[in-house]
């Protein structure tokens, strides 16, 4: 196919792309992503003449430092080169080939940023610039050179299915598609793959892990699930559903097992009765099937599994699990690369094109409507559309729209999302009469930085170390679930707490800046004493004191008179200098409702129930699915659609 750097279609391989950064086997086309043909070029004068040389610049990108390397001749900018960068890799690696291409081909600073990387793409921007005027030039003049015409032009393609969003869900539809002999089309609005995959915590539920991955069960983990099996809701529901749980419970009891017990049907009745929503377990059942699928069909493949599985913040049961490769959910697409490098799938991703419109005839899809970052319309025939597109926490309006729960504030939602996020799949069906169901239903994530809004940036051991408000006083059990510890977070002043570690329980997470970058932005505070440490945070240091050593008296104890909490261990304790405390807040992360496709087939429904042809979803797109385990959604959904 030909090449042509200013807005043709451009098909490269990984390889010849950025190095990992994307899937490899697959044919990737860049709609945009080298920029369209510039406005103009830099004018002769003050702002094209430097001192020749190269320069360094710095500015900050959205973890850290970005460091860039310019080099000049006398009347041009010859070559941008990135040297330094912490951004999330997946994401920022588009910005990071294509922003010095871009400004150079321009010969300007006012070259459209990198779809789904703004944040990285300004950071360059902002220290090229620098280095514009350490050379002599002016950084200001060369803002207005460079932005891009659209292209007003108008291609067509066909697939036998379209995929809507490159995310979890959407990449394990189109795998799964695609090894049933399909040619799969996958249209993504961001410069990369991945979606909220990679700036998740990357865990997902192991629940066909093997004895070997499992963690010991523990008295607390024995007492944990008798309260599930003698909960309120496990009263009140279908006797049948809940003895079968409590026979499997006896026999692995009968059995000596002294590994961590777990079965799909447990996994439906936990999460009914601990999330708060007022499902019944049949809801949850069907996703606990569908991740026992994906996690065989993921060690049948070659998976490399963290072990021993884990419990992750807001969900005490340890059945979690992570990649061992890459940070967050990165691993997972290193994990797709490997998968579609050894099996040749018909799978075409066009990467900074958005989908605008579900195209339809005589009441069934034929494909989708998109516009690349180029400004082309590209019409994707096909008989089969899956949206795949993610939820909607990223658009304020229809959180605020459909909330039913939050007291939101009136100041500016926050979010946890990448770029994107923002309902178009629910909103293009809703066009076709979609119906939506639960929307109301919207998931925070009660501990992010409050700089990045990323989890990442907290240190500290999530649902160990414990939590204070800005009078230094806890305020909620450290092991709860999301919504109950949104809930408390929300009364707190400023919505603002502090995550407390010491030197046992501090953990930096391998995504995050590490800590003295941390330190140096105020993201964390650190000292050898926690009077000290109280200061840095702005709480009294008398009673935030008193505080964490009533705190350490419960860890050791096992009982949190204050709370409730019972689950402690070894990392539980503040104890051992120096401290550490890490501001934290909460975002939207999460909306668990959607549209209204079912778990037996996933088509689409219409508000008075009737199916819409050629139109599936899956992932956070649709009602009840959320997190990394929409991969188990996505397959399902592409093994049926195939």
């Amino acid at each position: 196919m030909a090449v042509n750097e200013y807005g043709a279609k451009t098909v490269l391989s990984r390889r010849t792309f950025v190095g990992g950064a994307m899937l490899a086997g697959t044919a990737i086309a860049l709609f945009g992503l080298g920029g369209c043909a510039p406005r103009g070029t830099a004018s002769t004068g003050s702002a094209a003449s430097f001192t020749p040389g190269t320069y360094t610049g710095e500015a900050d990108g959205k973890f850290d430092t970005i460091v860039v390397e310019t080099e000049f001749s006398e009347n041009a900018i010859e070559s941008v080169k990135v040297v330094q960068h912490r951004d999330t890799t997946r994401i920022a690696e588009p910005a990071v080939q294509m922003m010095p291409e871009r400004i150079v081909a321009a010969q300007g600073l006012g070259v459209d940023t990198v779809s789904g990387a703004t944040l990285t793409s300004m950071g360059i921007l902002s220290a090229v610039g620098s280095c514009v005027d350490e050379a002599g030039g002016s950084a200001a003049a060369l803002r207005s050179v460079g932005a891009s015409d659209p292209s007003g032009a108008t291609e067509a393609l066909a697939a036998d299915v379209v995929v809507v969003g490159g995310g979890a869900s959407g990449m394990g539809a189109a795998i799964a598609a695609a090894q049933k002999g399909k040619r799969v089309v996958v249209l993504e609005k961001n410069s990369n793959v991945g979606g909220n995959c990679l700036v998740s915590g990357g865990f997902l539920e192991y629940l066909a892990a093997p004895d070997e991955a499992r963690p010991e069960m523990t008295p607390e983990l024995h007492r944990y699930i008798e309260e599930v099996l003698d909960s309120d809701l496990a009263a009140t529901y279908d006797p049948v559903f809940v003895s079968t749980v409590r026979e499997q419970y006896d026999n692995f009891k009968a059995s000596g097992g002294t590994k961590l017990f777990d079965s799909p049907e447990f996994y439906a009745l936990d999460f009914a009765a601990t999330t708060g929503e007022g499902l019944p377990p049949e809801v949850y059942l069907p996703v606990a099937r569908n991740i026992t699928s994906l996690n065989q069909w993921m060690d049948e493949l070659g998976f490399s599994w963290e072990t021993p599985t884990h419990l992750i913040t807001g969900y005490t049961y340890p059945r979690w699990s992570n990649p061992t490769t890459g940070v967050c959910g990165e691993g997972y697409f290193d994990f797709f690369d490997s998968v579609v490098d050894g099996g040749g799938y018909d799978i075409e991703i066009m990467l900074a094109c958005a989908a605008e419109e579900i195209l339809t005839e005589g009441g069934h899809v034929t494909g989708i409507r998109a516009v690349a970052e180029d400004g082309t319309v590209w019409e994707v025939s096909a008989p089969t559309v899956v949206l795949a597109s993610g939820g909607f926490s990223g658009n304020e309006e229809m959180l605020r729209r459909y909330n039913t729960d939050w007291p939101y504030p009136d100041s500016s939602l926050t979010t946890t999302n990448v770029n994107g996020h923002t309902g178009d799949g629910i909103l293009m069906a809703q066009a076709l009469g979609a119906g939506v169901l639960d929307m109301g239903n919207q998931m925070m994530f009660p501990f992010n930085d409050p700089l990045t809004l990323s989890a990442e940036n907290v240190s500290g051991t999530f649902a160990d170390s414990p939590i204070v408000n800005k009078q230094g006083k806890r305020f909620l059990d450290e092991t709860a679930d999301r919504f109950v510890m949104t809930a408390a977070l929300m009364e707190q002043e400023d919505s603002l707490c502090f995550m407390v570690s010491d030197a046992n329980s501090v953990y930096v997470t391998e995504a995050s800046p590490g800590e003295e970058t941390l330190l140096r932005r105020g993201q964390l505070f650190k000292a050898d004493t926690l009077e000290e440490l109280a200061a840095q945070m702005g709480v009294p240091a008398d009673v935030f004191a008193d505080e964490i050593e009533r705190y350490n008296g419960f860890c050791k104890s096992g009982e949190d008179e204050d709370f409730g909490r019972y689950f402690f261990d070894e990392l539980s304790p503040v104890e051992v200098p120096p401290f550490y405390a890490s501001p934290a807040t909460w975002a939207a992360h999460i909306t668990i409702g959607g549209l209204d496709a079912p778990d037996d087939d996933f088509r689409v429904r219409t508000e008075s129930g009737e199916v819409i042809e050629g139109l599936y979803a899956c992932g956070e797109v649709r009602n009840g699915i959320c997190g990394v385990g929409s991969i188990a959604d996505g397959v399902a959904c592409g093994k049926l659609v195939a």
